[in-house]
């Protein structure tokens, strides 16, 4: 016997299809825009199998986080994150890559380092068409001052591949400016107070009330104690600004 659907369980039907297809794109609206901007900086590196005597396929190690600026249209992240790359040849330190966040890994050569500042540029080897869509998730440098107490946010890769998922999403976290230091250290540095550990080097820090600009770039703690009471030291957006001041000039 045909069964004849009634106009209300049609309608019951499209409105419940209808409430989950909002639910989900609400759920895809809350993600922190802040988390969008980040990818994982690590190396891909072949390790020696000694019970087959061959090399493994090359296993993705994360040093740490940088980030995309949508104004500048480049990659940063922290110049510790990068050095030991640096300063060896590659088929000891293995080869530079970013990606992670839902995004293909590509290969990635330092363009300018500033140890004193702690700050790197990296230039992503890949066509216009994907340097492009990733640019447009970027971040801005912010440029103004910075109230204590103000609430900030982060995201990154902590504890580099323990954590990874099969996307590599990053964590975000929040905490709060501590005190702005600006003329009494070198490099200029914001204090932050939140949960932060290794991984999250390189990462953006931006102003919960703005999650599009970058008021620091998380660096590290003040000494190994204090990473223990979660008190860290982001590097000034001044610097970053300055950077890049430096290489138009």
């Amino acid at each position: 016997m045909e069964r004849k659907l009634s106009s209300d369980y049609l309608l019951n039907t499209k409105n419940n299809f209808m409430n989950n297809q909002n639910m989900q794109q609400n759920q895809i609206q809350t993600i922190p825009y802040v988390c969008g901007a980040v990818r994982t900086v690590g190396v891909l590196k072949p390790k020696f199998n000694p019970q087959n005597n061959n090399f493994l396929p090359p296993q993705l190690e994360v040093k740490g986080t940088g980030f995309w600026l949508k104004d500048k249209r480049a990659f940063v992240t922290c110049a510790h994150v990068v050095q030991g790359i640096i300063e060896s040849p590659i088929e000891l330190a293995g080869m530079l890559v970013v990606g992670g966040n839902g995004v293909d890994y590509k290969k990635a050569r330092v363009s300018i380092v500033d140890y004193i500042h702690d700050l790197a540029i990296l230039q992503i080897e890949a066509d216009d068409d994907y340097l492009n869509q990733q640019i447009s998730t970027g971040l801005e440098i912010h440029q103004a001052n910075i109230n204590v107490g103000e609430n900030v946010a982060y995201a990154g890769f902590p504890f580099g591949n323990q954590l990874l998922n099969a996307k590599h999403t990053p964590t975000y976290s929040e905490g709060l400016v501590g005190t702005e230091i600006l003329e009494d250290t070198l490099p200029k540095t914001i204090q932050i107070s939140g949960a932060v550990t290794g991984g999250y080097s390189g990462a953006p820090i931006v102003l919960k009330s703005d999650l599009t600009k970058v008021i620091a770039v998380l660096a590290n703690s003040i000494s190994d104690q204090a990473g223990n009471a979660n008190i860290f030291r982001g590097i000034h957006w001044k610097h970053l600004k300055e950077l890049f001041e430096l290489i138009k000039s």
